[in-house]
């Protein structure tokens, strides 16, 4: 069964909201917001937002408060970055290191992400994404203090880019307060550029200024790829207010010999459903949507969480469950459970003895009325740990048998051509690492964990030409 997914978004003009089930949109609204409350994408007053927010929710009849939610993409940079071949120890530091150096500015001003994608071997090739913290701090703390529960995060490019249904594209997405373009070359957003827009211009005058950013990122990626530049059948996909103007298209492309079309977005569209103004959204729901269906295709490559750490699920107790390919999974799981639940219960059974000796003192030796009440404090605080005893155990079996039934997935998914190394355990996600004869084989296993329907999001993260993997698992 497809999973319920709820996305939130907001620039200058609006929240915009969209509830997804699978490929299907199933509720949609956006509320306006007030000029100054955001200012090229960043909450300005973030109580004043949060109470729009709620508004929203409550007008909406919304029961969800975890929500997949995006910043704009002003101010925010990104780079491709090339590393030799490094442990997996190593790799962070590397990254922050040469972020550094690529980026420009101070990291203390910006939250990194970045994921590996394919590469040649002994090298490892990183797209990095840098967005203000700022931004994105302000965004967290008004969705906190209207109720919701931020789990993933991406940048609005990014988002858009996961729409696409052509590995080699040129995106470009006019809101009322902004556009964005993005050049798509083998499934990797190369040239992203985000551009603030006076919401009081022409559409016309909006257009001569779309065409010049335009002109200026081709001849940019093309600088940078003289061996490869952008080909004239490369299509230029536009989706928000100028899919609705097609009249102004010829004035974006002027003589080119492109062929302009609407972004065709992969996901069922219900009468009465603007897609354009929600393409945001879509690309959102979309990274749950393409991790959970069986063979689905991804033409963008990059699909990191850009929740910065420090707003991340802390880590459950045994974070780290380790085993090897030959243990079948859960086991130990289940071996420790069924210790925990032994000590946990005799502990409780001494408790209650206890509980009863003092009662039966207090019976059989006449007891002063102040013993009496001392005693029967004390029981009261026994019978407080009993319970306390109780509760945890409860927790416990049921934090046990989900991590049990993910184990046994991982496992029961795992084909005879690819071997496990190990898996983590933190938060909402399993850090699956292991060997595979070829690479066609670790497809075939990160397919079939996503076939399962028991994660939300199946991504491998790492993977080089020795079939070496690590997926990430998200719940």
């Amino acid at each position: 069964m497809a999973k319920e997914t709820t996305t939130i978004y907001i620039d200058d003009s609006a929240i915009w909201l969209l509830v997804a089930k699978g490929r299907q949109a199933q509720k949609w609204a956006s509320l306006p917001l007030d000029p100054g409350l955001v200012k090229n994408g960043v909450i300005l007053n973030e109580d004043a937002v949060a109470n729009k927010v709620r508004e929203l929710w409550t007008g909406e009849g919304i029961g969800s408060r975890r929500v997949i939610a995006s910043i704009s993409g002003i101010n925010c940079l990104y780079r491709l970055i090339t590393l030799p071949e490094l442990s997996k120890e190593l790799l962070p530091e590397a990254v922050r290191r040469e972020a550094g150096r690529a980026l420009g500015v101070s990291l203390e001003e910006v939250y990194l992400s970045w994921q590996t994608l394919p590469s040649l071997k002994g090298e490892t090739l990183i797209y990095l994404a840098a967005s203000p913290r700022n931004a994105v701090d302000a965004l967290i703390s008004a969705l906190r203090k209207a109720g919701l529960d931020a789990y993933l995060m991406d940048l609005k490019p990014l988002a858009i880019a996961r729409c696409a249904t052509e590995a080699r594209a040129i995106i470009v997405d006019v809101q009322p307060s902004s556009f964005d373009t993005i050049i798509m070359t083998e499934g990797i957003p190369q040239v992203v550029r985000t551009v603030p827009l006076v919401q009081e211009a022409t559409f016309e005058e909006k257009a001569s200024f779309i065409r010049e950013e335009l002109d200026r990122a081709i001849t940019f990626y093309d600088a940078g790829h003289m061996d490869r530049p952008i080909e004239s059948d490369v299509p230029l996909l536009v989706s928000g207010e100028l899919a609705e103007q097609q009249d102004t298209w010829n004035i974006i492309v002027r003589r080119q010999e492109r062929t302009v079309q609407v972004l065709p977005l992969p996901m069922a569209i219900p009468e009465g459903f603007p897609p354009g103004q929600y393409t945001t959204n879509i690309g959102l729901a979309l990274k749950d949507v393409l991790a959970s269906e069986k063979g689905a295709i991804a033409y963008s490559l990059v699909n990191f969480n850009a929740l910065p750490e420090a707003y991340r699920p802390k880590p459950r107790r045994l974070s780290d469950i380790l085993f090897m390919p030959t243990i079948v999974g859960g086991l130990a799981l289940l071996a420790l459970g069924a210790f925990l639940n032994i000590t946990t219960s005799a502990d409780n059974d001494g408790l209650r003895a206890h509980v009863a000796a003092i009662n039966q003192m207090a019976i059989s030796n006449h007891v002063t009325a102040q013993e009496i009440a001392a005693m029967s404090q004390q029981v009261a605080s026994l019978e407080t740990t009993v319970s306390s005893f109780d509760t945890t155990l409860r927790e416990f079996e049921v934090e046990r048998d989900e991590l049990n039934a993910d184990l046994s997935q991982v496992n029961s998914s795992l084909p005879g051509t690819v071997d496990l190394q190990s898996v983590n355990h933190g938060g909402d996600s399993l850090t699956v690492r292991g060997k595979g004869d070829n690479r066609d084989a670790v497809f075939r296993y990160a397919r079939s964990l996503r076939a399962s329907g028991r994660f939300a999001l199946v991504v491998i993260t790492n993977i080089n030409e020795g079939a070496d993997f690590t997926l990430v698992l998200t719940k």
